[in-house]
């Protein structure tokens, strides 16, 4: 249980540690996180600089629907059929058709717009104090901009982004591509806004329209209410307003347009009704006047006068009925016609359950034209709308067939007691008979003339005191500042995007790096230690030979590397010299080197030691040391010299021998198969304390591993940010292979300043004393 904990506990430190490193990595490249952010930061403040900013303008309206709270009432439910209540969703769409904001359009001349140039900042709209007003008789299919420059109060300048037009005179028609349009001075704004130069952008009308339908939101405030809310987001607060003002007055005087339509088709039916009876009634009192001159009669006996009453009180009951019927008669005429619209008058229908029929009947013919001037025939709310209409139109056709057989027995009851009279008032004298007669017609003429003058009051009232089914509650209003663009967020993302691109930068460097540039990543991929670290070479260093004897950070790395070959030799017999083999994937990564300052420190000890220059096709050890010699291994190897004659000192330190390559063979891998071979290690670890054995790359050739076999221990040499991570795999090789004794990993030329893993805890390098080289480096 304490070695799981101890193990659990390293990992953690570990995962630390690896956070550390992540966090250091891109602390140590801050200066370029400033400039990122700096830049980004300017970018983003010229672009706010230079952009138009956009108030939200918004306003609110009450729709009176009286579907809304009457979900509860079982019995509203049951008469909603013979209601005509308004569906706030429709007048969503309502607000937003094409048929209301081109009269938006047309009222406020959107289709053109004035701007004062400005080279420095952004174009200020001039809405409503421009000192030019444009008035175009047609347009292009293609928008277009002219930069007028007013000369004085006759005359202006007319010139495109590109070149100049010509001089004309204000009201003058001006024909320019395909465009006629004339520019009217008005001088009380000139005086009040003296601009001098203007820019006039005009689009083709539908494209305004268009633009608007799209920027224009209309939803509801609350679903369980029926408020809406209308905004839309404008550069200019006065012209933002004055668009939704517009709106709001074209769609209450829509609404009315469509509520007087049922009362205006009244009125001209009861006005063609009284010039027809008016006629009648003036022929009928000339008749009175005639018969009375001519007869002698002045009036009428009490027996006549009782029966004219009685007469005249039931044909004006039959007058009734036949208006009735009439009114019966015009709705299904208009139910058996094909037209759409608004139905008939209802108020010359008496009967409640009709006019709540022909009401309903009405509303659904306005949300028909409404749809039909918004959505497609195939969408499903016009769809219902119609299959409403059409049940509807069946009800008031079956009920009209219950009404008329009802009203034409009443009818037949009344013509029969008119008959009744008429033969009691044949029992009078004849010229009291005929002068009743005439008498009764002038009755029912007055009558029926009265009748129609009181519908016609009705009917004007109800015209005159028409309101509309929606109230404005809050009108047009603008935001207290702009809502686009808004600035803590553009420059939130500035911020952001300006720490992310470097951090992608440096992380992309990193897995687009496929060189080594972390003793972990060895050690993670292979499970090898890591031997020894020797720092990056010095740029004041000239030669490949370290001063062991001073106190610089390299002296004392390559110090430690001897130290810990103690460890590495340890079980090997006493009377034999250790037998040490360096060898790397790729030519320069520094084995060589090392090979040479090892040898070297390790002389330092009292040790004698022997360096063999085995790497026999790029020798550099005899380079290093300026030692030229004609003869070496490769002799020994093929039998020409003894070895003593061969071995030369090296001016290094007295017991520091070389073993030069000598002249490069054909076939190297051959003779370092050979036995001479054999016989030379075994001569040499007779006499010396340390044999180092500089081979090849392994990665190249295969004398390395033919060599493994004579080493006490070997040594893999990785240099910094040069060795490839793909050559990891052949130190992988070597180990499962075990063709090496005692494989460890030395890690060269490291970059200690730059390395973002030894940045991080491994500075106290350069500040412990350690002086020379590695110092001199630094500053």
């Amino acid at each position: 249980m304490t070695n799981f904990d101890s193990l659990n506990n390293q990992e953690q430190g570990d995962d630390l540690i690896e956070l550390k490193l992540i966090v250091f990595k891109y602390l140590k490249n801050w200066y370029w996180f400033i400039i990122s952010v700096l830049v980004l930061g300017v970018s983003t403040y010229l672009y706010l600089r230079y952009t138009t900013p956009l108030y939200k303008i918004s306003a609110s309206i009450l729709i009176k629907d009286e579907k809304k709270g009457m979900s509860g009432n079982d019995a509203l439910k049951e008469l909603e059929m013979f209601s005509g209540n308004k569906l706030v969703e429709n007048e969503v769409e309502v607000l937003k058709s094409r048929a209301i904001i081109e009269k938006v359009v047309d009222d406020l001349n959107l289709c053109v717009s004035y701007f004062s140039p400005n080279k420095l900042l952004r174009d200020s709209e001039l809405f409503g104090n421009s000192p030019i007003w444009a008035h175009f008789n047609s347009l292009n299919s293609e928008s277009g901009t002219f930069i007028i420059d007013v000369k004085n109060y006759k005359e202006f300048e007319l010139s495109t982004t590109e070149s100049k037009i010509g001089n004309f005179k204000f009201s003058e028609l001006v024909k320019v591509n395909g465009v006629n349009f004339r520019v009217f001075f008005i001088d009380s704004l000139s005086k009040k806004y003296p601009f001098k130069r203007i820019k006039l952008v005009y689009s083709p009308k539908s494209n305004t329209i268009q633009r608007y339908q799209n920027s224009i939101e209309v939803a509801q405030v609350n679903l369980k209410s029926t408020v809406l809310g209308i905004s839309l987001e404008e550069a200019n607060v006065n012209k933002g307003k004055a668009i939704l003002g517009k709106l709001l007055d074209a769609y209450a005087f829509n609404t009315l347009k469509d509520k007087n339509h049922e009362a205006t088709n009244t009125l001209h039916f009861i006005d063609e009704r009284l010039k027809l009876i008016t006629q009648e009634l003036g022929d009928v009192e000339h008749d009175v006047e005639s018969y009375k001159s001519s007869q002698g009669i002045t009036d009428l006996s009490s027996e006549a006068n009782l029966f004219l009453e009685k007469v005249k009180d039931n044909d004006s009951k039959l007058n009734e009925v036949d208006i009735q019927l009439k009114v019966l008669d015009g709705v299904e005429n208009y139910l058996k016609s094909s037209q759409s619209g608004v139905a008939p008058a209802t108020l010359m229908v008496t009967d409640p359950i009709l006019v709540s029929l022909l009401t309903k009947l009405n509303e659904l013919e306005l949300q028909k034209d409404k749809y039909a001037r918004s959505v497609q025939e195939d969408n499903p709310l016009y769809a219902t709308v119609s299959a409403q209409i059409k049940n509807t139109k069946q009800g008031i056709r079956e009920y009209l067939q219950n009404q008329k057989q009802g009203l034409v027995v009443t009818r037949n009851s009344l013509k029969g007691f008119n008959n009744q009279i008429e033969g009691a008032i044949r029992t009078i004298p004849r010229k009291e008979r005929e002068f009743v007669n005439i008498k009764r017609q002038q009755g029912i003429k007055e009558s029926l003339y009265l009748m129609l003058l009181q519908k016609k009051e009705e009917t004007a009232i109800s015209y005159a005191s028409t309101v509309t089914d929606s109230r404005v509650i809050d009108e047009p209003y603008s935001s207290l500042g702009p809502v686009k663009p808004k600035k803590m967020n553009f420059y939130l993302i500035a911020i952001i995007i300006g720490l992310a691109i470097p951090a992608v930068i440096l992380y992309l460097k990193d897995l687009l790096n496929d060189k080594i540039e972390s003793s972990k990543l060895i050690q993670s991929k292979t499970g090898l230690p890591i031997f020894g670290e020797i720092s990056k070479k010095p740029k004041d260093l000239q030669t490949n030979i370290v001063n062991l004897k001073g106190n610089s950070f390299l002296a004392e790395q390559f110090r430690i590397l001897r130290t810990n070959l103690q460890y590495v030799a340890a079980g090997h017999k006493a009377h034999k010299a250790t037998t040490i083999l360096l060898t790397s994937s790729i030519g320069g990564e520094g084995k060589s080197f090392i090979s040479l300052n090892l040898s070297h420190s390790l002389a330092l000890l009292g040790k004698k030691v022997v360096l063999l220059e085995l790497d026999l096709r790029k020798p550099r050890i005899a380079s290093y040391l300026d030692i030229h010699v004609s003869e070496g291994i490769s002799n020994y190897l093929i039998g020409q010299d003894n070895l003593t004659k061969l071995i030369k000192k090296s001016s290094l330190h007295e017991n520091l021998d070389i073993l030069p390559c000598g002249p490069i063979p054909p076939n190297p891998a051959e003779l370092i198969s050979n036995e001479q071979m054999h016989k030379m290690i075994e001569e040499l670890q007779a006499v010396y304390d340390y044999v180092i054995l500089d081979m090849p790359p392994v990665g190249l050739v295969t004398d390395a591993v033919i060599m493994g076999k004579y080493a006490d221990a070997a040594f893999y040499v990785v240099r910094y940010g040069y060795t490839p991570k793909s050559n990891l795999k052949i130190l992988n090789e070597l180990k499962e292979m075990k063709a090496m004794k005692s494989l460890n990993v030395i890690f060269n030329g490291v970059d200690y300043q730059n390395s973002y893993e030894y940045g991080y805890g491994y500075g106290k390098y350069g500040g412990y004393g350690y002086t020379g080289y590695y110092s001199e480096e630094k500053s």
